[in-house]
């Protein structure tokens, strides 16, 4: 992954490089070595390079890691809000609409980038 001004240019696994805008992204995964994009379209795309690599450059783009395996766009963040299990989870934004939960140990870091 490289960036370039409001660009970043993924590394897909078919050696294929692909621009997209970091706010129209709404969710990196981990899967195995590798990095689950999640935009818009129902088809994520798999970037070879790990999360950690994607966390250092994201998260001046205004994306936080809110758990091992993943890290959002607070920006796509619709809501915050209490789990079932005593810890919190956030809802993205539609279509993605996905709920993730959020680690206990990032959840301090989570409201001090909301400004709390």
């Amino acid at each position: 992954m490289q960036t370039l001004e409001d660009r970043i240019l993924l590394h897909l696994q078919d050696g294929k490089r692909i621009p997209v805008d970091p706010q129209e992204i709404y969710l990196l995964e981990a899967e195995g070595g590798e990095t689950l994009i999640r935009m818009r379209h129902a088809q994520p795309l798999t970037d070879v390079g790990q999360l950690s690599e994607f966390i250092d450059a994201f998260e001046p783009l205004g994306f936080a890691q809110v758990h091992r395996s993943w890290a959002v766009n607070l920006r796509r963040v619709r809501e915050i809000r209490p789990a079932p299990d005593g810890g919190w989870e956030v809802k993205l934004d539609p279509p993605v609409n996905r709920v993730l939960p959020v680690s206990r140990r990032r959840i301090s870091a989570l409201w001090e980038r909301f400004g709390e």
